[in-house]
């Protein structure tokens, strides 16, 4: 993998653990409270590392909070990209959130190219995102990986969500 992305995944973790901890979290508990279910998309620039070729993905997800804590999380979601290949995928999400406003979700499923019969194969899709809260409104910025037994990609992008 080329040392550039690793660099940039990095430089971008720092920047939002930093904006974070320059937060004052105070009275954060008591102020915000996660919606129990949230619909949302994301827009990203996408990096082929098997391919190495960028292309446009758009991420749809639905999430809905376990029991009485909003730090975890399970749900569906599905990834487009338009590339030549018109790749989808389809997983289960598994949502975590350690701190406030900083989420991680892994998310098993299948893969398949839509120019391509059966290509059909197990994914494995890995997200952080960082989320500014705007009433029932999310947004922020997102940093993930997939990977198959044939296929490796990276993306950068704007997670928005409205929560209910």
């Amino acid at each position: 993998m080329n040392i550039r992305y690793v660099l940039a995944a990095v430089i971008f973790l720092l920047l939002t653990f930093r904006s974070y901890s320059q937060h004052d979290h105070k009275d954060e508990l008591h102020d915000h409270e996660h919606p129990k279910n949230e619909i949302g998309f994301s827009n990203n620039a996408v990096f082929n590392v098997t391919e190495n070729e960028f292309a446009y993905s758009l991420h749809l997800h639905i999430v809905k909070t376990i029991g009485n804590s909003d730090k975890i999380g399970l749900g569906l979601g599905y990834e487009r990209i338009f590339d030549d290949h018109k790749h989808n995928a389809l997983g289960i999400i598994f949502m975590l959130r350690p701190i406030e406003s900083l989420s991680f979700n892994l998310s098993p499923g299948i893969s398949w190219l839509q120019t391509k019969s059966n290509s059909l194969k197990p994914v494995m899709h890995i997200e952080g995102l960082y989320e500014w809260q705007f009433n029932h409104f999310h947004v922020g910025p997102l940093l993930g990986m997939a990977f198959n037994p044939d296929d490796f990609h990276v993306s950068v992008g704007l997670h928005l969500a409205f929560g209910f």
